[in-house]
């Protein structure tokens, strides 16, 4: 399959900051990451400067970046100080190493629920969300190698292995959202403590942490062959519910019910689990066709031109479970929140960040 409109995409995007938000957030960190892994691949030193020249521009004058609050836990924040490795490998500049300590010295205080993971939020209390996975382990792994005195990663494969304990259904091999560990949130349930749907974006946040942990603690002294069980079982569960044109729906079990979509972030970060994951060897190589699949079906379904624009389409803006301590909109996690709660978006950076991602993995096994 020819690729032209996504690489236009992956032109445009870079050039035209309306597409994206000066900001230190996850989101952003999942863009600039795309941009930085092709650079280790093509030496492309057009995407290393976009990706350097904007996380400078969120420094102020005493080598700070404002919008960083130490007394604030959220693991959403911790996600986008993983573009700083790249950066302080380069440069050997300490303003990055300055905020990378600060985050990890965050994490030694950071609000755990009783079986040791961290809260998602400090707004969520003893929850555990698929998406903070990604948004904490990679960094808490990849700190722990480069900078600790003791490479102890037993507390990151400790709560990976947690959210197979308490987010994976066993009867139907699914992960679900979120959980809460004291059962007292609202859209729980009451005996699993799991949210009520599985919401596909929140499956490919796992499915990229299980990757991106493993790729990071490989030659290390740790055990990382349960995360290969993982990421197979994860994918394994999934692909019953993969749509024939290769993507997978909003709501992932609930193709047929009326309303539901082919959603892109989420199958876009299947496809880069998959893909990674076979490049890695933690999957089968014929596991490859399924990454590809879900990948080829987003482009045809999704990716269009429009008066000189590449633009993708099917990506949900943003999700989550419990109040929003942005916009105090409650969102009970059941399957009408999901398909019709939140907007329905072109070239949001969760969808278009996976998709680049993952074309450097197609790329890579090319």
């Amino acid at each position: 399959m020819a690729y032209e409109l996504v690489e236009k995409l992956k032109e445009q995007y870079m050039a035209e900051e309306k597409w994206y938000s000066l900001r230190w957030h996850y989101i952003e960190c999942c863009i600039l990451k795309a941009y930085l892994d092709s650079y280790e691949q093509t030496g492309n030193q057009a995407e290393y400067r976009f990706a350097k020249q904007f996380i400078d521009r969120l420094y102020d004058e005493n080598g700070r970046i404002p919008e960083i609050d130490p007394a604030y836990y959220s693991i959403d924040q911790i996600r986008m100080a993983s573009a700083l490795f790249p950066l302080y490998r380069e440069e050997n500049d300490p303003k990055y190493k300055f905020v990378m300590d600060q985050l990890y010295d965050q994490l030694k205080t950071y609000p755990r629920t009783p079986s040791g993971s961290f809260w998602h939020k400090e707004n969520y209390p003893n929850q555990i969300w698929l998406d903070g996975l990604y948004m904490g382990q990679p960094f808490y792994a990849e700190y722990t190698k480069q900078f600790a005195e003791t490479k102890d990663y037993s507390d990151t494969l400790n709560q990976i292995a947690n959210v197979r304990k308490f987010l994976y259904n066993e009867a139907n091999g699914l992960y679900y959202h979120a959980y809460d560990e004291s059962r007292e949130i609202f859209w729980c349930d009451k005996e699993s403590g799991m949210s009520p749907n599985v919401w596909g974006r929140a499956v490919g946040w796992w499915a990229m942490a299980l990757t991106d942990v493993y790729e990071l603690l490989q030659g290390e002294k740790a055990d990382i062959e349960p995360l290969k069980a993982l990421l197979q079982e994860t994918v394994d569960g999934m692909l019953p519910y993969q749509h024939s044109g290769g993507m997978w729906y909003q709501v992932v079990d609930k193709g047929d019910a009326s309303g539901n979509y082919l959603e892109s972030s989420g199958t876009l970060m299947m496809a880069y689990g998959i893909l990674k994951g076979v490049r890695l060897g933690m999957l089968p190589k014929e596991y490859a066709v399924y990454g590809r699949r879900a990948f080829d079906g987003t482009v045809r379904q999704y990716i269009r031109e429009e008066n000189g624009e590449v633009l993708l389409g099917g990506i949900c803006k943003s999700a989550g479970v419990g109040r929003n301590p942005d916009t105090g909109i409650v969102r009970d996690g059941s399957f009408e929140y999901y398909i019709s709660g939140e907007q329905i978006a072109d070239n949001n950076g969760h969808g278009v960040a996976p998709l680049l991602m993952a074309y450097n993995e197609i790329r890579r096994l090319a």
